[in-house]
């Protein structure tokens, strides 16, 4: 697996089976921190390797942590679960999907 595909699948498993449980189950905020900041540090080392979705994926690390700051629970966990789809994304495929979600094989 290419280092850029096993970048995202990492990322993608820390946050779907540690991070957004956390949220969900409403765990104290010093494991819910942790946790986010793991990801967030996750995202940024390994932007670069995600071409023209590694600013979009920063972006997104860091409204989280705003959106946490703030108490915002409901918007941070729908964020975090575009975040995860969008790294399941650049893990499963060799080329990164369009920005625009349309199949690149369509007129």
């Amino acid at each position: 697996m290419a280092p850029a595909r096993r970048a995202a699948w990492d990322t993608y498993l820390t946050l779907t089976t540690n991070l957004l449980p956390a949220l969900r189950q409403e765990r104290p905020d010093s494991t819910v921190n942790t946790k986010l900041s793991g990801v967030a540090i996750r995202i940024m080392r390994y932007a670069p390797l995600w071409g023209e979705h590694g600013p979009m994926l920063v972006a997104a690390a860091r409204s989280a942590i705003r959106l946490y700051g703030a108490g915002d629970d409901d918007d941070l966990v729908a964020l975090l679960q575009a975040t995860a789809d969008r790294l399941y994304l650049l893990s499963a495929s060799r080329t990164p999907p369009p920005r625009d979600g349309r199949d690149p094989t369509s007129p």
